[in-house]
């Protein structure tokens, strides 16, 4: 296993060298890999081992990849930090079978790495459609989390503006085998990155070209695994309901909301306060970055590590 240890972190914050900095393939590098349940789950581990311990979990289109630029950070903070490319995504496996995107599948699967590494209890951070697998994770093993933060994520359907694909998909007017069908040639894949990440940002040409980039190409021949996956996350996504309170109720220990408020999924006048009703998070707890949209690891590294180190250091002993 190639464990970044705490110095190297912390060369990474003393050169001010930033991950957004380098290619995608650059980071790729950097991923160990594990097999859990028979597929290759991609992960970047930072910081030294003996450390408490946070998962980072990503959403749609992106990867660990969001958090080149934080994650070094955080583990400087005096954490490990493991951040897994989820089934399906970035340089984990893709695939095709509906099964193993179940949401408690992926869940078990992100629970199943941790007992890989070693690690018994870990805080959980959240962004996302990366919330679904980590309120599975609540529901399946709360005494095994120290705290959650959720990041631009949702615990319901309020508030969401769901991209026009799928929102289609949720209509039934398209269906995910079509909706993914040309993902083998580049410049549709670039096309539906570009959708994804101009509405994180501020609308049509406004995401960076190297963000457009890196997602269209992690979207390339993913066509199959994101069917798969889509055709498994939209009924969650519109049943919610029962399942998650059951979930969401099965945890009560320290919370965090750190939002960006320019989002165009995620509306934060609704999501904050149904985020902090379900979760008991209290007001002091509840972080707004008024100049961040939905990717705020990267619209506003300063702001979110400032917020999430502060959280984690009051609720963890390091």
């Amino acid at each position: 296993m190639k464990h970044l240890l705490l110095s190297t972190a912390l060369l990474f914050a003393a050169t001010q060298v930033s991950l957004a900095e380098t290619p995608r393939e650059t980071h790729r590098a950097m991923l160990d890999r594990a097999n859990i349940g028979g597929h290759g789950i991609a992960y970047l581990d930072l910081g030294h081992p003996d450390d408490p311990a946070v998962m980072l979990l990503h959403g749609i289109p992106t990867s660990s990849y969001l958090y080149r630029d934080v994650a070094p950070r955080i583990a400087a903070a005096g954490y490990r930090v493991i951040v897994p490319d989820l089934l399906g995504h970035g340089a984990s496996d893709r695939p095709d079978d509906m099964a193993v995107y179940a949401t408690e599948a992926r869940a078990a699967r992100m629970l199943e790495l941790a007992d890989s590494l070693g690690i018994e209890r870990f805080a959980l951070v959240l962004h996302d459609v990366g919330g679904m697998t980590g309120w599975s994770m609540v529901g399946q093993a709360p005494e095994r989390l120290t705290s959650i933060a959720a990041t631009n994520t949702l615990a319901g359907l309020d508030g969401v503006t769901p991209a026009p694909l799928v929102m289609q998909m949720m209509a039934g007017q398209v269906s995910p085998m079509d909706a993914f069908a040309d993902l083998d040639d580049p410049a549709v894949a670039r096309e539906m990155a570009q959708m994804w990440m101009d509405q994180g940002y501020s609308g049509p040409g406004t995401a960076p070209a190297q963000e457009v980039d890196a997602y269209g190409m992690d979207l390339v021949g993913a066509g199959a695994a994101y069917s798969a996956f889509f055709g498994m996350a939209v009924p969650a996504f519109m049943q919610g309901g029962e399942a998650l309170a059951a979930d969401l109720a099965a945890y009560d220990g320290p919370t965090a909301i750190i939002f960006g408020e320019q989002d165009g999924f995620f509306a934060p006048d609704i999501v904050i306060p149904d985020l902090a009703a379900k979760l008991g998070t209290d007001e002091g707890d509840i972080t707004r970055i008024t100049d961040a949209g939905h990717f705020l690891q990267t619209q506003a590294p300063d702001a979110y590590v400032a917020a999430l180190t502060a959280f984690l250091n009051n609720n963890l002993e390091n």
